[in-house]
């Protein structure tokens, strides 16, 4: 889906995030893109579930030598997003993952 926007003055050289400008004589012709982008490595990182996302354990995947099986078996796993507070990571994961 893309929108065309006329500027008025053709003096004016704004260009949006990801948009083709095609330059005639007056007006300048701007040609905008409505899609939103998927954050690859947020899409890497998380899974969607039906009630919210969900991740793999971080400190599991390198590095480990020298650490006791007890200290290694709290990393195996998976962990869900929050919902609520400053760290909401249901809303701001929404963002970043538009189309899924």
């Amino acid at each position: 889906m893309f929108h065309i926007l006329f500027n008025k003055t053709p003096t004016t050289r704004r260009m949006a995030l990801s948009a083709s400008t095609i330059s005639h004589s007056s007006p300048i012709l701007t040609i905008t893109r409505n899609l939103l982008k998927t954050h690859r490595a947020t899409y890497k990182r998380w899974r969607k579930t039906g009630n919210g996302y969900k991740r793999g354990l971080s400190g599991r995947k390198h590095g480990n030598a020298g650490w006791s099986n007890r200290v290694l078996g709290k990393l195996v796993g998976t962990c869900q997003a929050t919902s609520k507070g400053a760290g909401n990571q249901k809303a701001r994961l929404a963002k970043l993952l538009p189309n899924l």
